[in-house]
């Protein structure tokens, strides 16, 4: 992985961390206004997020020294 590759994957990790934040906020809220539908949409689109998220770290790290 070249120094180019490393930087993507910092980056693409982190819109994933700030995605999944986002969802648990959506779901508080939804969760804390007796949005009992959107809470549901909301779980499966949290589930996917923290499935992207996963994927990061299951990519191989071949730093180039």
């Amino acid at each position: 992985m070249d120094q180019a590759e490393g930087l993507r994957s910092i980056f693409q990790r982190q819109q994933c961390i700030q995605k999944v934040r986002q969802y648990h906020k959506q779901i508080r809220e939804a969760v804390a206004h007796g949005k009992t539908q959107q809470v549901s949409q909301l779980l499966n689109l949290l589930e996917a997020a923290q499935l992207q998220l996963e994927a990061t770290y299951d990519q191989p790290s071949n730093w180039v020294h």
